[in-house]
């Protein structure tokens, strides 16, 4: 894929062609070459397949402007899209501050669209939260101590957005985050089972059934897994996927404190597997992380930097020989694993995998090589 950067502070989108080309013979070069004025966008070729039509991959592209300059970002795709609702709109965020998207709620619940909101106590005095009570829309908060760390929208049960990008402006146009749109209703329906436990029944962390209706799914031929946590540990089915890689293993991670990952990564690692992975900075020189660990690892085949972005690498993703990635807001971490509501996706296909390679060769050429 190439990356051609229409102005700073943007976003990386993948665009849905392959159907336009197919179905109504459109030309495409107009489309692939944006107009001089077309914004914020960065445009991503597809590489050695053409993506599918039910999801499209969004990267931040981290710039910080002032807050007059914030515009054309991801935040207002999202509110967009929430804009499109006829019935009813779910949102899981840890961290909600986006204007965009709290002005696309407050629309939707004026227009009678249902409008559920559920955050962690940490971040419930926001201004942004406050806002939508105002206006009438119910946030249930979660009051423990471990974190409501989801970070997903669902739209009339059939689109869904998850990643790892939190709400927020820094988020968007600060953070290195990936954010995922699927047009799938059974991967929808997930969502909306947790979101009922969490907003419906007040079910947070290991008190939440582990009643997700469909953990393995074919989605256009793919094969897609999603797993909720605390009430499923997650930490040993990532453990276990890595522990598939036969080749390589690519990683960029906020946290990773993890033994049962990053055990299983070592353990590839002896057995000759390649490995690069990108730490946040901050953080990574605890004795907890696993970079002093991998940092000091005698093995030429284990390559480990942490990130260029002054701010914050906020990814939570693992490539397994670039056909399988695990995405979502799961930190590799033992609180994530215990203690948090989280989610994950893996995607077992090369196309779709190929877009995240992507996106980790450019944190890895941006980040600081030891």
């Amino acid at each position: 894929m190439n990356k051609r950067n229409a102005g700073i502070g943007g976003f990386i989108v993948v665009l849905i062609l392959a159907v336009l080309s197919a179905v109504f013979n459109v030309d495409l070069s107009a489309i692939l070459e944006p107009p001089a004025d077309s914004g914020n966008v960065v445009l991503v070729e597809s590489g050695p397949g053409e993506p599918a039509d039910w999801y499209e991959i969004y990267f931040t592209d981290p710039a910080c402007p002032p807050e007059a300059e914030r515009v054309g970002g991801l935040d207002e795709t999202i509110a967009e899209d929430i804009l499109q609702a006829e019935l009813q709109v779910d949102v899981a965020a840890f961290d909600l501050d986006a204007e965009p998207i709290v002005n696309a709620l407050i629309e939707l619940e004026d227009r009678g669209v249902v409008v559920r909101v559920v955050t962690d106590e940490d971040n419930a005095d926001l201004s942004s939260i406050r806002r939508l009570r105002r206006n009438g829309i119910s946030v249930v908060e979660d009051k423990r101590s471990g974190l409501m760390h989801n970070k997903f929208i669902v739209i009339d049960g059939r689109y869904t957005w998850t990643g790892s990008l939190n709400f927020t402006a820094n988020g968007v146009y600060c953070n290195n985050n990936n954010l995922v749109r699927f047009d799938a209703p059974e991967l929808a329906a997930n969502y909306i089972a947790e979101m009922n436990e969490m907003y419906d029944e007040r079910l947070f962390g290991p008190d939440s059934p582990d009643a997700t209706p469909n953990e393995q799914l074919l989605i256009g031929g793919v094969q897609v897994e999603d797993y909720f946590g605390p009430e499923k540990k997650i930490a040993p089915i990532i453990a276990r996927t890595v522990a598939s890689a036969q080749n390589e293993i690519l990683f960029m991670a906020f946290s990773f404190t993890d033994d049962q990952v990053g055990e299983a990564m070592l353990g590839r690692a002896d057995a000759g597997v390649q490995i690069r992975g990108v730490f946040e900075t901050v953080g990574s020189d605890t004795v907890y992380s696993y970079y002093p660990h991998m940092a000091a690892a005698e093995l030429s085949n284990v390559q480990v930097r942490t990130d260029g972005n002054p701010r914050i690498m906020h990814h939570k993703v693992i490539i397994i020989d670039r056909e399988t990635v695990i995405f979502g807001s799961f930190n590799f971490s033992d609180s994530a694993n215990r203690k948090n509501d989280e989610n994950i996706i893996i995607v077992h296909d090369p196309i779709f995998t190929n877009f995240f390679v992507e996106e980790f060769e450019s944190v890895w050429a941006e980040a600081k090589a030891d």
